[in-house]
């Protein structure tokens, strides 16, 4: 009977000893190993949708500095590390859930341009995240600015006196926003540029684009 008892004993305790070191190995995994490749994951997508905004400028600049009207063009931003492109790890299947983004398409109301019959206003297109580890980052594009958190990173662009400002038509582009982990695709269309009427004092030339967010 003791021997009986001794083993019943250390079979108890086997059990006891596994699912401790199970218990610890889910919490070193939940409390270390997740958040380090969640921070990383995270933050290796902050500098690619930086990369991705930063490609829709040029593109855009390209476009009405080459005068290319009524050619459709796209730019796709990806909102969390989910839909990154670029990454082939599990990492973020595991981060769909915790980590998002948003892209608004709006325009600034307060500053409008009149044209004959026609109202302009420079395009806000902005990206924030809602990071579960990483540093949340906001990036904003103003009518051919870009910026994070506030600070210019590229500059529109500047001739002499002169700007040239990247607008929308504020009574046919409708104002977006999408939320989510997967992809946004941004369509636009150079329609015309409008310069300033000789002899005016009005030195902007007025960038006019169709975009839609989808």
């Amino acid at each position: 009977m003791k021997n009986t008892a001794d083993s019943g004993l250390s079979e108890v305790v086997s059990v006891v000893l596994i699912l401790t070191m199970l218990i610890l190995t889910v919490a070193m995994i939940a409390l270390i190993v997740l958040p380090i490749m969640g921070t990383n994951a995270e933050q290796v997508h902050n500098g690619d949708i930086l990369l991705e905004f930063a490609q829709m400028k040029a593109d855009v600049d390209t476009v009405w500095l080459s005068n290319s009207t009524n050619i459709t063009r796209q730019a796709v931003f990806t909102l969390s590390p989910a839909g990154d492109r670029t990454e082939v790890t599990i990492v973020p299947n595991l981060l769909s859930l915790a980590s998002f983004g948003t892209v608004m398409l709006t325009y600034d109301d307060t500053i409008t341009y009149d044209v004959d019959t026609e109202t302009y206003a420079n395009v806000n297109i902005i990206y924030t995240t809602s990071n579960m580890y990483a540093e949340d980052i906001e990036l904003v594009y103003d009518g051919g600015n870009l910026s994070q958190n506030d600070q210019i990173l590229l500059p529109g662009s500047v001739s002499g006196s002169e700007r040239y400002i990247v607008v929308v038509n504020t009574a046919e582009v409708a104002e977006t926003s999408i939320s989510g982990s997967g992809v946004v695709t941004l369509t636009y269309r150079l329609e015309q540029i409008i310069d300033p009427a000789p002899g005016s004092s009005d030195l902007y030339h007025l960038c006019v684009f169709s975009m839609e967010l989808q």
